[in-house]
């Protein structure tokens, strides 16, 4: 009787210990998926960005604040700028570093921008020495009807040109300072640069 008595102990510790790694595993990685997928509330889409206005306030959704613990950002606040974020080309397929694209249009009225490229959890691509894997608004040539036309691609480029040093999909990241995008504001039918691709270097992911 007593060794029963130990055997049904044992065995509800062990089935508790059980439920509780399923539990704690399940929600890690519910959590996980949660930060790498959810791209949080109240945003601001414009073409093919979105920015997320309050992602720096105290008002931020807790998936906008854990995103960026997580990366280690030090978000501008809603009347410093906009940062947005790109992760998909025209044809609503993610960024490949094997293929080449073209970023061009209008750029929304800003004090002044920078542009880069980041993995899928905001960690800038390491750095290649020389390449030019961060563009300002003051380093580059622009179209006579002020437009800009900057090449994308791992491969050198004429022109503007954002080099991609990366084996997995990324995104671009273009932050405008001092702008009323997501401010009181506004604009009329505001618009970004659009990101087409145009040729890949073996299968497309």
């Amino acid at each position: 009787m007593f060794y029963r008595f130990c055997m049904s102990n044992i065995r509800t510790i062990f089935l508790t210990i059980v439920i509780c790694a399923i539990a704690l595993a399940g929600g890690t990685a519910s959590a996980l998926y949660a930060l790498n997928n959810f791209e949080g509330f109240n945003h601001l889409t414009i073409g093919q960005w979105q920015a997320s206005p309050l992602y720096g306030s105290a008002d931020a959704d807790p998936y906008a604040r854990a995103q960026r613990s997580r990366a280690a950002l030090l978000p501008l606040g809603a009347a410093e700028g906009q940062r947005f974020v790109l992760r998909y080309d025209t044809d609503g397929a993610k960024l490949d570093p094997r293929c080449d694209y073209s970023l061009q249009g209008q750029v929304p009225p800003s004090r002044f921008w920078t542009l880069h490229a980041s993995d899928l959890t905001d960690h800038p691509l390491l750095s290649k020495q020389g390449l030019p894997q961060a563009l300002h608004s003051q380093m580059i040539w622009y179209r006579d009807d002020s437009s800009l036309l900057i090449s994308v691609s791992s491969d050198a480029q004429s022109g503007n040109w954002l080099a991609i040093n990366a084996t997995r999909p990324y995104q671009l990241i273009m932050t405008l300072y001092d702008t009323a995008l997501g401010s009181s504001v506004g604009f009329e039918n505001p618009q970004m640069p659009e990101l087409k691709r145009i040729a890949c270097k073996g299968a497309v992911r």
